[in-house]
């Protein structure tokens, strides 16, 4: 049996993996700020990751019968899509402490909980394929997701003993893509291409990014790497 921990699970990709986790007869400990999800196996921690004292003495309450410890740091946040010197501060702050800061915080107290113990530990972090590339008008998004494909990079190489990955899911049809679609052109000029994925039918199904993020989590040591894109698998 497998012990996931997953930030997001209230839509998207943190739900479908959730639901698919579940299913397959495993734990899952849900953190989000909606409890979406109703199952016997199912717990949620109600935490908002923008504020650091919600989560800060989080207990991660280990299954002690888990032959794997999982965590998944799934929950993202586009942030304003503007050019940079038209960002509020208050965007740029929630974007780093979603995107970068609670992930790193929430690894942190993973790994101290975990450590005495003989379960197999897999961390993953949702990156994206804008952590490698510039997009105008995404300044936060592409720096924090940048930021955590290195964090990751250091956890593998402080902990070579558990499998850390920062996985890029591709272009997926979730909340955030519809977001992107209602930008105004003036503050994003790439609108348009977002635009055609959806309407081209380009958009991977959260449920099939799911299906193989799980893959991955069963079998880590069938990465290709501990940076990568599912999109290359």
């Amino acid at each position: 049996m497998i012990q996931f921990f997953i930030t997001g699970t209230s839509s998207g990709i943190g739900y479908q993996l959730a639901m698919q986790a579940l299913e397959d007869g495993h734990k899952v400990v849900g953190i989000s700020r909606r409890h979406v999800i109703n199952h016997p196996n199912y717990r949620h921690l109600t935490y908002n990751l923008n504020n650091y004292d919600e989560y800060k003495l989080i207990n991660f309450n280990i299954n002690k019968e888990a032959e794997k410890l999982v965590l998944v740091n799934n929950a993202g946040w586009l942030g304003d899509v503007k050019p940079a010197g038209q960002v509020s501060p208050a965007s740029i702050e929630r974007a780093y402490q979603i995107n970068l800061i609670a992930p790193s915080i929430l690894s942190k107290l993973f790994i101290e909980q975990t450590e005495k113990l003989e379960a197999e530990k897999v961390i993953v972090n949702i990156s994206s394929g804008a952590a490698s590339y510039p997009v105008s008008g995404w300044s936060t998004y592409c720096a924090s997701k940048a930021g955590i494909n290195l964090f990751t990079q250091v956890l593998r190489e402080d902990y070579p003993n558990i499998h850390s990955f920062a996985i890029a899911p591709g272009i997926v049809d979730t909340d955030m893509q519809g977001e992107i679609r209602r930008l105004d052109t003036e503050d994003f000029p790439d609108k348009q291409r977002f635009v055609d994925y959806k309407d081209k039918g380009e958009l991977s199904s959260p449920i099939d990014v799911a299906s193989k993020l799980l893959k991955v989590i069963k079998h880590p040591e069938t990465a290709p790497d501990c940076v990568f894109s599912l999109r290359d698998t």
